[in-house]
């Protein structure tokens, strides 16, 4: 059965691509043969007898099979889809298939694009792109390569019936993707500027998205913000029939006003593109329009005259952007260059132009716009120009007339405004006019006037001139016209005007002469003559008159010449004429001057001649020397003779004695005519024999002593050979050198001053010159002091004499550099020239030198020194270095003494009084003066080799002049060394601080120096050695590395190999707080703590104020304790607010002492008003000894104690209290007044930082204890300040006063200060384990408590001891197991826990909180701690 079903699967199979009737044909033939086959093989194996039985059951069933399988109906093999084709997309250009899979397929098999079928070749011929895909007998798939938009379609698989089967059919849409292209906004560029108008109501903008596939997806965004309102989407073919789409998205904007300077994007994409979005955007610009625009410069009618400079200014105001302001003449623009000003919102444009004629009713207008305008905005002026006629014709009487005839003349103006008034005039008179001006409107609204006379002609209208005058108004000018009427007639006779036969020209002086003719029509032509030759004249013509002047410059040639004048016309044949003769003055040319004798002499008469050349009228003769023109010298005229031209010739003389003024002088003559003023000259140089004689020279020479100069002294002599002679008191002297009329003077001394004369000589004579010579020299010291000696307290004088020239007042003077020179007197005495000082009252301090400085002004002054030497004797240095000497048995010991005083010092050194001297046990060394001002001096005793014996007192001794002194030194053995001493501060920089001190004794050895400092608030203590100059009397150190305005406390420490010391007054001193100051540079003094630097009056005052305020307090307790017993007494309890009573107990041990909140103020942590910081530097460290001690007061009463040790750096004490059983109930009383509570906790007005400390149990006497004895448990203090573990936790560490922390980490001990401040605390938290300090203290004593004015108090049970109040309290004085009655700490459960007004914080990470209290009360407290 299976080999026939594959059969006839292959078979049909192999048929499915014929024609389904021809595959049924095949179908039902093959079914047929199977029949027959089927049959025979039934009847084989039912007649077979030679088969096995296998064999033929199994043929009898394969017979049977195929007999069956004739009868299967052929339908109940149904072709169906096995895949159906799915809807795909697919981006343009890339390859896409669609699937499509029949199982038993009977039909035929193809696929159909928008209902054409594709064919049923599996090469599909026609469609290159499109082939079938098969890899398997039941695939049909379509395989489209290279998509293109045409491919997007519906495409179906369709299987035909056949055999009975069905037809299939499957459809699949295949889209095919096409990116959009970029984004638009119609109408904007990308990323431009949309101006708008804020009067829109409202703006579109449109988005579009073309040419994509599907169509794309378009957002909106306003600056970032994606914008989903008032926008609408679209899309649409971008053709009909196209699948490419274009996708518009719209959006509206209402209150464009809001939307200035905002930017718009669209963002678009489709499945082309995946999540790729493409953008553009435009940035909108809210645009208003400007003001209307304002013209100044011209108002409405004002009338302006062309040539008149017109400033037009053009202002518009507001507008964004700001607008373009432009002018435009009647409608013609004119000017475009405008500013703006962006401060003031304004635009401008000034338009500055000359006013022309053709600007009259020209409208200027002025245009303000910008991009918001709908239409420019506009001002305008029209102009009212007032401009004259330019011309005026005349027209007719152009051409000569007979006498008889008329001619009419017409006047015509050019355009006028306002209308221009024409006016004829004629020989000085107005002429009435035919009839009324003609007025026609031109251009420019201007107007043309026209007017008309009529003249009858006769002689006397020969050349008569007609005038036309127009003009508009009364400040225009007058435009003119003329013409001049012809009657022919002949010329008068011509005349000669400008010289007559009286008159006379000057030659070279312009002369003019007039010829004029009168009359005559045509006018005569006037010609010019000189005898027969013609003259160029220049003729003019005036009316009926002609005039021909003639210019020319008369030369002497012209004298007596005759000039002639000839006038001519057509009505005449001969010419007529007019004569005249010139007179021509002129100047004589040159002159010549002479002398005699050729030779001149000084003292011999001289005589000059002088001759001057022709002249008209004769010239006059003077004398002038050397150029001198206001002295005029006149000599002897000696008469004149005839010369050219008609001219004459003067002679003159002129004699003279000549002297040596006279050498080289030009004597010039100047021959002058005086009626034209006009002259000419000539000089002759005159050369003077004459003797020597002085130019003016120096008088007086003023010179330094040594000094070189030269002088000029000089004559002048003719002939110039001179020699020079020098005289000194009349006798020739060889001090100085007269070389050629210079004096060299060299190295003047002092000897050479005085008068002197200098003698200059030649062939002719002699002169003299006289001087003076003063020789100046430096003020120099003659007489000095050079030491002087004086005893202290006394005076001292010293004396300098001084000499100089010139000598002046106070030549001589005293100083000394430092000193108080008030303390002494100077005296000069010009006479003498002797300065002396005078010092007073000697210290001697004073010794020094002082300056004499002698000085006249006349080089560097001199300077001498005089030493002055105070005797006095200060004594032996007697500091502790010096009081001891030391040294081990054998050694080399030297005793050092030191003394001070002048003069030089004698020392002595003797022991148990036996002078000692030079030996080989002992060896005297003393210092002697190397300068008179020495006044240090030591002497020092050396023992060899030191024994037992040696040991002992000696004594030096010195003396001089003024005095003597001993001291006392010990010889001992070695020793520790003294303790340094006498610290002094010096100064202090921002990170350094100075000071010295004095060392002490070395104890016989090599001593060094350290130095400790620490500062103040801190646990650290600095150690450094120092090398000093062991040998100094005093040491300075400086400490740096320190830190800005801090305390520091010093101690400086004396070692040697036995030890160490160190000065028990303790020394700080603080940095400078300028942080401006470099290290080293400036220094701020620290103020010194210590007391050495407070006044003993200051301390005495403080000690009895301090003193008086306990007693006070003590008063004032007792006093209050006393009251409080007789209420109790008398009362029973009180209930009162005085001091005691809010902090004692009451009898019932029942009164509620604390407040339930930490105070009134739901939002405050407490009223701790006083700085922690500051109540902590104040608090002493105690440390307790846990047992009880017996003492014994005054009054005989045994009394059980609790020793109380005091730990400071000095003192030590104890205190004792009586017992109860004294029957003193008043001392009970102090007892809780006084002593600790039974618990303590530290406060900080910070909740976080507040820790809750465990208690103790603590005791007051035998008889009675704060808290009950059954609670008897280990101590525990807590340390608020532990480096490990939360704040508030116990550590039980601490043992009689000591703090020891435990270093869990590191599995160690050390030992902690306790911290002076919340500060210091704070800086320890954060401390590593690893930094420890060696310095022993007890735990922090409790700050003071103070509860609010008004609130609940705490009552615990079991518990009757109240607060008390300020003081200091130890880790003695708190038991373990007692809850604190004083006020729960900010933050804890107690604060909280009744208060209904107060929520708990749950982040609170504090200290950890105890259970809340019992038995609270409230109660009301008012008071304050005593």
């Amino acid at each position: 059965m299976k080999w026939l079903g594959e059969m006839i699967k292959s078979y049909c199979f192999s048929l499915q691509w014929l024609p389904p009737k021809v595959t049924s044909i095949f179908c039902l033939r093959f079914l047929g043969y199977m029949n027959v086959i089927s049959f025979v093989r039934i009847q084989k194996v039912l007649f077979s007898q030679a088969r096995s039985p296998v064999a033929e059951m199994k043929e009898l069933i394969a017979a049977l099979l195929g007999v069956l399988a004739l009868y299967i109906p052929v339908g109940d093999c149904v072709q169906e889809f096995e895949q159906r084709p799915m809807n795909k997309s697919v981006i343009e250009g890339q390859n896409v298939m669609l699937e499509c899979s029949v199982r038993d397929l009977a039909g035929a098999l193809q696929w159909s694009k928008g209902g054409i079928m594709l064919g049923l070749d599996p090469n599909l011929p026609g469609f290159a792109r499109y082939s079938i895909i098969s890899n398997t007998p039941s695939q049909y798939n379509l395989m489209i390569e290279s998509s293109r938009l045409s491919d997007d379609s519906y495409y179906e698989c369709q299987a035909s019936p056949a055999g009975g089967n069905p037809p299939l059919k499957a459809k699949a849409y295949l889209t095919v993707q096409v990116p959009p292209e970029q984004p638009e906004i119609l109408g904007y560029r990308n990323a431009s500027t949309v101006a708008l108008s804020p009067d829109d109501n409202q703006l579109i903008m449109i988005c579009e998205v073309r040419n994509g596939h599907p169509a794309a997806t378009i957002e909106w965004y306003r600056n970032g913000n994606l914008v989903v309102e008032n926008v609408r989407y679209s899309s649409e073919p971008m053709t009909s029939g196209s699948k490419l789409m274009t996708a518009r998205s719209t959006i509206t904007i209402s209150n464009i006003a809001d939307h200035h300077n905002s930017i718009y994007m669209c963002r678009a994409k489709n499945d082309a593109l995946g999540n790729n979005w493409m953008q553009t955007f435009v940035k909108l610009n809210v645009l208003s329009p400007p003001g209307t625009p304002e013209i100044t410069g011209y108002s409405s009618g004002q009338v302006i005259r062309e040539g008149d400079t017109v400033r037009l200014l053009c202002v518009s105001r507001g507008g964004n952007p700001l607008p373009q302001v432009k002018w435009y003449r009647n409608s013609e623009q004119i000017d475009i260059s405008y500013t703006t000003d962006s401060v003031d919102a304004r635009s401008l444009n000034e338009y500055t132009f000359s006013v022309r004629r053709v600007d009259n009713d020209a409208v200027y207008r002025c245009e303000a716009s910008n991009t918001a305008s709908a239409a420019p905005l506009t001002s305008e002026v029209s102009l009212n120009v007032y401009f004259p006629p330019q011309s005026a014709t005349i027209r007719g009487g152009g051409t000569p007339v007979k006498a008889g005839q008329q001619v009419t003349l017409t006047c015509e103006s050019s355009l006028s405004n306002p209308k221009a008034v024409i006016t004829w005039y004629s020989r000085g008179k107005i002429i009435t006019a035919n009839s009324d001006t003609v007025y026609t409107p031109g251009n420019n609204g201007g107007f043309t006037s026209r007017s008309s006379v009529t003249v009858t002609m006769s002689e006397q209208e020969n050349n008569a001139m007609y005038i036309c005058n127009a003009v508009s108004d009364n400040r225009a000018p007058v435009a003119t016209a003329n013409v001049t009427l012809s009657v022919l007639y002949p010329p008068g006779a011509p005349t000669i005007e400008g010289y007559s036969d009286s008159d006379h020209v000057v030659e070279d002086r312009a002369a003019r002469m007039t010829c004029k003719s009168v009359g005559g029509n045509p006018t005569a032509t006037l010609r010019w003559f000189k005898g027969n030759e013609p003259l160029v004249s220049v003729s003019s013509t005036s009316g009926n008159m002609v005039t021909s002047e003639l210019s020319f410059l008369p030369t002497p040639g012209d004298n007596n010449a005759i000039y002639r004048c000839e006038a001519t016309n057509s009505a005449i044949n001969l010419p007529l004429t007019a004569v005249v003769k010139l007179n021509v003055y002129f100047a004589p040319k040159s002159v010549n001057v002479s002398m005699n004798p050729a030779q001149p002499v000084s003292g011999q008469p001289l005589n000059l001649y002088c001759t001057s050349e022709s002249s008209n009228p004769p010239a006059t003769i003077v004398w002038i020397k050397n150029h001198d023109q206001t002295r005029e010298i006149h000599g002897v005229t000696e008469g004149t003779r005839p010369a050219p031209n008609g001219g004459s010739s003067t002679t003159s003389r002129l004699e003279i004695m000549p002297s040596s003024s006279d050498h080289n002088a030009t004597y010039y003559c100047k021959a002058k005519n005086e009626y034209i003023n006009k002259s000419t000259s000539d000089g002759l140089r005159i050369s003077i024999q004459f003797g020597p004689v002085f130019e003016p020279s120096i008088a007086l020479i003023e010179m330094i002593e040594k000094e070189s100069k030269t002088f000029e002294m000089r004559a002048v002599a003719n002939p110039t050979s001179i020699t020079y002679t020098l005289y000194k008191g009349g006798q020739q002297s060889s001090s100085f050198t007269p070389n050629n009329g210079k004096l060299v003077i060299s190295n003047v001394r002092r000897e050479e001053a005085g008068n002197y004369s200098l003698k200059a000589t030649n062939s002719i004579g002699s002169a003299y010159h006289h001087f003076q010579v003063k020789v100046k020299f430096p003020a120099e010291i003659t007489r000095f002091q050079g030491t002087v000696y004086a005893n202290e307290g006394e005076s001292a004088s010293i004396i300098c004499g001084v000499n100089g020239n010139p000598v002046v007042d106070n030549m001589a003077s005293w100083s000394r550099p430092g000193f108080d020179m008030s303390k002494t007197n100077q005296v000069y005495s010009n006479s003498e020239r002797l300065c002396q000082i005078t010092i007073h009252d000697l210290l001697r301090t004073d010794s020094g030198k002082f300056i004499c400085t002698a000085d006249n002004k006349v080089s560097p002054p001199k300077r001498r020194e005089a030493s002055l030497v105070v005797r006095y004797f200060a004594g032996i240095d007697k500091s502790r270095q010096y009081a001891k000497a030391g040294g081990k048995h054998g050694d080399t010991v030297t005793l050092t003494c030191k003394a001070e005083g002048t003069p030089d010092m004698t020392f002595t050194w003797s022991r148990e009084g036996e002078q000692l001297q030079t030996d080989s046990k002992f060896a005297i060394r003393s210092t002697s003066a190397s300068s008179i001002f020495d006044t240090h001096f030591v002497s020092k005793l050396t023992v060899r080799g030191i024994s037992k014996a040696d040991y002992g007192t000696y004594t030096c001794k010195a003396r001089n002049d003024r005095g003597e002194d001993q001291f006392n030194i010990q010889l001992n053995g070695t020793s520790k060394p003294d303790p340094p001493y006498d610290m002094t501060f010096v100064n202090s920089t921002k990170n350094s601080i100075t000071f010295s001190w004095k060392p002490g004794f070395n104890g016989g050895l090599d001593q060094e120096f350290q130095i400790q400092y620490q500062r103040k608030g801190s646990t650290v203590v600095t150690t450094t050695s120092i090398d000093v100059d062991k040998s100094a009397d005093r040491i300075v150190h400086t400490i740096k590395g320190l830190e800005l305005g801090h305390e520091y406390k010093i101690d400086v420490l004396a070692i040697n190999e036995l030890g160490k010391t160190w000065d028990e007054q303790q020394f700080s001193a603080k940095t400078a707080v300028s942080s401006g100051s470099n290290t080293g540079d400036s220094a701020t003094p620290a103020t010194r703590q210590s007391g050495d630097d407070t006044p003993v009056m200051i301390i005495l005052v403080v000690c009895i104020v301090g003193i008086c305020l306990l007693a006070l307090n003590i008063a004032l307790i007792f006093f209050f304790v006393r009251r409080r017993r007789k209420r109790l007494s008398h009362n029973g309890t009180s209930n009162h607010t005085n001091a005691l009573e809010l902090y004692a107990p009451g009898k019932d041990n029942t009164y509620p002492m604390y407040p339930k909140t930490p105070s009134d103020e739901y939002n405050s942590y407490g009223t701790y008003e006083k700085n922690m910081d500051d109540l902590s530097d104040d608090f002493r460290n105690y440390e307790h000894i846990d047992q009880k001690s017996t003492s014994t007061h005054s009054s005989n009463i045994q009394c059980n104690c609790y020793t109380v040790r005091v730990s400071s750096r000095v003192n030590r004490g104890s205190c004792c209290l009586v017992p109860e059983s004294s029957g003193s109930s008043g001392d009970e009383d102090v007892k809780r007044v006084f002593l600790p509570p039974p618990a303590y906790r530290p406060y900080t007005p910070n909740k976080l930082d507040s820790p809750h400390l465990s208690t103790h149990k603590a005791y007051l006497s035998d008889s009675r204890s704060y808290i009950d004895d059954d609670r008897e448990t280990g101590w525990q203090y807590e340390d608020p300040y532990r480096i490990k573990g939360r704040k508030g936790t116990f550590d039980p560490a601490y043992d009689h006063g000591s703090q020891t922390v435990l270093d869990t980490e590191n599995d160690r001990y050390y030992e902690e200060t306790r911290p002076k401040s919340i500060t210091d605390l704070s800086e320890r938290s954060s401390r590593p384990p690893s930094r420890s300090v060696n310095y022993r203290t007890t735990p922090p004593p409790p700050p003071p408590v103070r509860s609010s004015s008004k609130g609940a108090a705490m009552n615990y049970v079991n518990h009757t001891a109240p607060p008390l109040p300020d003081r200091n309290y130890d880790a003695e004085e708190v038991q373990q197991n007692y809850n604190p009655r004083y006020t729960p700490s900010p933050g804890s459960i107690a604060s909280f826990s009744n208060n209904p007004n107060v929520i708990t914080n749950p982040n609170y990470d504090g200290p950890p909180m105890h259970a809340s209290r019992t038995n609270v009360v409230p109660d009301d407290m008012r008071g304050h701690l005593v």
